[in-house]
């Protein structure tokens, strides 16, 4: 199988999983969260997450193709710029991220927005193959 599959695959099984997650728990996403958000080096542990990760997807599916398959780059160039800007501007996370319910309620707008792409790429990656 080739890396890039794979990648669109494992992509596809964790948007779908993380996705129903936060849109079945949103409070205890938030919960778990807050405590990130109100210590500067709370930003340092979601850059550390999004970082490696970014860098994995895009060094493995740098894929810039017109159709589904760029989901997973974007998302990957998305999290290395994420996770060097946490990393570079700690205190940028407690200006960016929301409090209170609306933090709840963005999760559950993120877990429908990961079951849709996870979705699609689980549609394209397993489906089309």
């Amino acid at each position: 199988m080739p890396i890039e599959t794979f990648i669109e695959r494992w992509f596809a099984i964790g948007l779908l999983v993380f996705g129903l997650s936060h849109l079945l728990h949103p409070a205890r996403w938030a919960a778990f969260v807050q405590p990130l958000q109100q210590r500067e080096s709370g930003a340092f542990l979601v850059g550390l997450f999004n970082l490696p990760l970014g860098l994995v997807v895009v060094l493995g599916h740098n894929v810039w193709v017109k159709g589904i398959p760029v989901i997973v780059t974007v998302l990957g160039w998305s999290m290395i710029l994420k996770g060097v800007a946490y990393l570079l501007f700690p205190r940028a996370i407690s200006h960016v991220m929301p409090t209170g319910e609306r933090m709840v309620q963005g999760f559950r707008i993120a877990g429908v927005v990961c079951i849709l792409l996870g979705a699609l790429l689980s549609y394209e990656s397993f489906g089309q193959r």
